[in-house]
């Protein structure tokens, strides 16, 4: 198990490519909300190891020191191919706190990555840390290195957040749990350097010797570094001289307004850093919460579900609690919402979706759109037919009255991850809704499958296909879902976790799905790779997958994006690392460290437009993150030994997107025409065409309509000049 394929690996020193990129429309450029880009938001020194020579204490940050609350710090891309040849670039971009001292980080929970991007701002930081090839460089003052520091780029950029649940038994032998975000920035024409500013968002306990006032579990967070998360009592032990929280209780930590003050999460709501208080000491259990991005609102909406089949939004408290979200005939809801800001029933400034009952098991999709203020505009319930069939490979299973959607249980409703149900939009307008099916209804269920609906707005009509599937007649020799390379040539099966794990957990099988731009799923799934081990025996691994869409046949065709023993180069550190854990299961049910859908954006890489792409392309997905244990060959022998000597081992989030940049960028709102950075006759030319065509290119107030005062931004920008 865990060989490393050869496909998937990148040489050491392998260098980030330069692309070209379509223009961007440029009023998304410079004025509007653009499309997701994918981040990783959580501890401290990404790409890094120590310079001690041991593999512990390793470089970590520690969440409570008033240093560590706000760090700054580059990262840089490294090329990969998938088993199509595609390629994407991959970095780790944060690793886990360090909350004990017998190990090198926390373990990492639910993961989240911002559903909006925003275009034309400044970098969040004046000042990163950054270290090139460098072993032992970090941003780590006692384990590091002295590192050199960059100053943020000249000019705007793209900027996209994200952030991930930590926790650790920490060295007084108390529950830590922590949340860290991240708010991310890259230059359009260099999107393979991401400049990271990492803060601490919220911990429970003061330091590594005192008890918890609190548990915490992450919910969301958008472009702007709202964090969005909730905090319960669940056996804590009190933190001396604090008081402890009581109830469920929804908060919002404003990321970048965070200082160098800790902030746990407490009883007293005045004691807490740029957070709000939205809901505190509610008797009725809450989900982790999504939210409405502010750039799609103009404020922080928290949006979250609860036990009482309520939809609970709003800005400030109190916040407002209904069951308008329900459709015809649901009678219950279940787990967490899932989130996008395509209009998958045409409607709303963003969609939510959340598993619902309609009289018997989980079984249906309660989907529904909403304003910037959170209210209910439209809604639909779509419900899992009696047989499914998988288009690509006429794949048929006909479900009994124990098939449920059940990656809700255990303790996602407390710890996340968000959501469930995963939803995006085609290139056509239809509307794609997709969650894991466990065949037999059973929380540990080795038999599951990734349906999707497709569904037309403005009909309702709705069809029905397989993204992936694993099934229990698997044992009587039927096989999973084939996996293919660039030729067309099958390299593996999907199959059932206890192929993996060698007996236990039995499942599930695959985590939920994540729908990008084009409307391809991504998941982690169990997988059998033939012809891998000497001998020409099979390898046996958890893998992250690509479902790539055909629109035409409504059908997915897999395609190998990673795997666990996969090495990469790590450009920063100047080592090779190789993925060792990529979770699925805990013991019992799905694993809130899994994938999710909210693990991956659902807009394109760079706000490329999406006619100009394939499906397959790299930049239909704006970026993915997933956690993963990894491991630094330190001494260089070729070998990522963990135990006792000198390579060091790692729980961080990965971050994975395309290495494709825009290439040149218009100047401001009047250089319409290349080449960019000039302005002259053949701007204004183009601006008057687009204007009289009415093309949406030339709305530069953005209002929907074309008229004078279009005309003079035009002008104001145009007399400004270029930088």
């Amino acid at each position: 198990m865990g060989d490393t394929s050869p496909i998937l690996s990148a040489p050491i020193g392998a260098l980030t490519s330069r692309g070209e990129q379509n223009v961007m429309n440029r009023r998304g450029m410079y004025m509007g909300v653009v499309a997701l880009v994918g981040l990783a938001g959580s501890a401290y020194a990404q790409d890094s190891v120590s310079n001690l020579g041991t593999s512990l204490p390793g470089d970590a940050l520690s969440p409570w020191a008033s240093q560590s609350q706000r760090v700054s710090y580059v990262v840089d891309l490294t090329a990969f191919q998938t088993s199509w040849g595609n390629e994407f670039g991959i970095a780790p971009l944060i690793k886990s706190s360090k909350a004990s001292s017998v190990f090198a980080g926390s373990m990492v929970s639910a993961q989240y990555l911002s559903k909006d991007m925003l275009s034309g701002v400044p970098y969040a930081s004046t000042q990163y840390k950054a270290w090139e090839n460098a072993p032992g460089q970090g941003v780590n003052p006692q384990n590091n290195a002295t590192t050199g520091t960059v100053n943020a780029p000249a000019g705007s950029s793209n900027q996209f957040a994200a952030a991930m649940a930590e926790f650790a038994t920490s060295t007084g032998g108390f529950n830590y749990n922590g949340l860290i975000g991240a708010v991310v920035n890259y230059s359009p024409a260099d999107s393979s350097r991401l400049y990271v500013t990492r803060v601490v968002g919220a911990v429970n306990t003061t330091n590594d010797t005192t008890g918890d006032s609190s548990q915490l579990g992450f919910g969301s967070v958008d472009a702007d570094g709202n964090l969005h998360y909730r905090a319960d009592a669940f056996n804590i032990v009190g933190s001396p001289g604090l008081p402890s929280v009581t109830g469920n209780n929804l908060y919002r930590t404003s990321l970048l307004s965070r200082g160098n003050v800790l902030n746990q999460i407490i009883g007293n709501p005045a004691g807490l850093d740029a957070t709000t208080a939205l809901l505190t000491g509610s008797s009725v259990t809450h989900n982790t919460p999504n939210h409405i991005p502010q750039s799609a609102a103009g404020s922080a909406v928290q949006a979250a579900t609860n036990f009482n089949n309520q939809y609970v939004r709003g800005a400030t408290s109190p916040l407002t609690a209904d069951s308008t979200h329900l459709g015809a005939g649901v009678t219950n809801h279940r787990g967490g919402l899932g989130s996008t800001t395509s209009q998958v029933l045409g409607t709303g400034v963003t969609t939510f979706g959340i598993l619902a009952q309609t009289g018997g098991n989980t079984t249906s999709f309660d989907v529904f759109s909403v304003n910037a203020a959170g209210d209910v505009i439209d809604k639909a319930v779509v419900t899992v037919p009696a047989s499914v069939t998988d288009n690509s490979d006429g794949f048929v299973l006909n479900y009994t009255a124990s098939a449920e959607f059940r990656q809700y249980a255990s303790q996602t409703a407390a710890r996340g991850g968000n959501g469930q149900v995963a939803l995006g939009r085609d290139r056509n307008g239809m509307g794609l809704i997709a969650a894991t099916m466990h065949e037999n209804g059973l929380n540990d269920d080795f038999s599951t499958q990734i349906l999707v609906a497709r569904r037309n707005p403005g009909t309702g009509e709705t069809q029905w296909t397989m993204a992936a599937y694993i099934d229990q007649a698997f044992l009587s020799g039927n096989s999973g879902k084939e996996v293919f390379d660039g030729s067309g040539a099958v390299i593996g099966v999907l199959t059932p976790l206890f192929n993996v794990t060698g007996g236990m957990p039995l499942g599930p099988s695959m985590s939920s799905p994540v729908i990008d731009a084009a409307g391809n799923v991504w998941f982690l799934s169990a997988v059998e790779l033939f012809n891998r081990l000497p001998g020409g025996g099979s390898d046996f691994d958890n893998a992250l997958f690509r479902a790539v869409y055909d629109e035409a046949t409504f059908s997915y065709r897999l395609e190998l994006v990673l795997e666990l023993g996969s090495v990469f180069a790590g450009p920063n550190s100047g080592l090779n690392y190789q993925i060792q854990f990529l979770s699925i299961a805990d013991s019992n049910s799905i694993d809130s460290a899994t994938v999710f859908s909210g693990n991956g954006a659902s807009h394109t890489w760079n706000n490329v437009p999406l006619d100009d792409l394939s499906n397959e392309d790299p930049r239909t997905s704006g970026g993915f993150v997933l956690q993963a244990s990894i491991a630094y060959d330190v001494d260089g022998d070729g070998t990522y030994d963990n135990g006792g000597g000198v390579d060091e081992e790692y729980n961080a989030l990965l971050f994975i997107g395309s290495m494709i940049d825009a290439g040149p960028q218009p100047c401001n709102d009047a250089d319409f025409a290349e080449p960019y950075g000039v302005l002259n006759f053949f701007d204004v030319q183009a601006f008057l065409q687009a204007f009289s065509a009415h093309n949406p290119i030339a709305d530069l107030v953005a209002d929907g309509q074309f008229n004078f005062f279009d005309v003079q931004v035009f002008l104001q920008a145009f007399s400004a000049g270029c930088p």
